[in-house]
């Protein structure tokens, strides 16, 4: 009885902790900033390996996740649209920089390296291409 129990749940819990499995997504996502009038970036693009990240589940970067898994980028309007200033939490910056805000790219890296379980780039060249 134990065992169909614990292989019901575990069931359970993949099975909506996964809906990645369903969805078609890109390998690879080039982000820039070209979509901003008037602004010119200090740093190239970051071309993002979905690849190389599937171990963290999609809300985790994805915090506004709709109900049919559509994601739109993280630079669409509405969500980190602005490059007035860096600490606003809207701002492009905050959300892929900022080390207060778990869900950036520099913060999750940071805490991957403090575990020794990565060896996720901090150095700004490694992500960002030359523009």
């Amino acid at each position: 009885m134990k065992r169909l129990t614990f292989a019901a749940v575990s069931v359970f819990v993949l099975a909506a902790s996964v809906p990645a499995a369903s969805l078609q997504m890109p390998e690879s996502v080039t982000m820039t900033t070209k979509q901003f009038t008037d602004y010119v970036p200090k740093k190239g693009p970051v071309v993002f390996n979905h690849a190389s990240h599937m171990t963290i589940h999609c809300i985790h970067c994805h915090h506004t996740v709709p109900d049919n898994y559509t994601f739109q980028s993280c630079m669409s309007d509405g969500c980190h649209d602005t490059v007035a200033t860096r600490n606003d939490i809207n701002s492009v910056y905050h959300a892929f920089h900022t080390g207060q805000d778990k869900r950036s790219c520099v913060a999750c890296h940071r805490d991957l390296k403090k575990q020794g379980l990565a060896d996720a780039p901090l150095a700004c060249n490694s992500c960002h291409t030359k523009p």
